[in-house]
């Protein structure tokens, strides 16, 4: 695959995504630390260190991929985390051990919440546990930091 710093159209998507969890964060980010890479679809990476190569299979986290538009993957969400401020949703222990085992969270189980959708979900240390997706009074559970030892790995 070919690594190259991304695009000004691609910055402006990846800015979108960031915004809409972190706002005015998304202006501070430091853009010049991602990287994409091409194959079937666009994977942006970020690292600390410029590629020395373009012919790379991987470089840094996986931050998130283009398909349609921009997706954050758990690792983007991972390193936003702490500037996560809007659409997100904290969990009670009871459901973040549920979660993490790929299980829906029930209104009950919800402690605090803010925003609709796409929903980055905590769990009450404000640790990140993964992305939820909210229908009604359910949070449907998209990926969670469980996955990659139920499939992932």
């Amino acid at each position: 695959m070919k690594v190259r710093e991304i695009n000004k159209k691609e910055k402006e998507e990846i800015f979108k995504e960031i915004y809409r969890y972190c706002k005015d964060y998304a202006y501070k980010f430091d853009y010049s630390k991602l990287y994409a890479l091409k194959g079937n679809w666009v994977t942006v990476c970020y690292s600390n260190t410029k590629p020395l190569v373009e012919d790379l299979y991987s470089i840094g986290n996986v931050f998130g991929e283009f398909r349609r538009k921009f997706k954050l993957s758990l690792e983007g969400f991972t390193l936003l985390s702490n500037n996560i401020v809007n659409n997100y949703c904290i969990v009670n222990e009871k459901a973040e051990s549920l979660f993490l085992y790929g299980r829906d969270i029930f209104k009950s189980s919800i402690l605090e919440i803010k925003g609709s959708g796409r929903l980055a979900i905590f769990n009450k240390n404000r640790e990140f546990l993964g992305v939820g997706y909210k229908e009604k009074d359910i949070i449907k559970n998209i990926k969670d930091k469980g996955w990659y030892l139920r499939e992932g790995g």
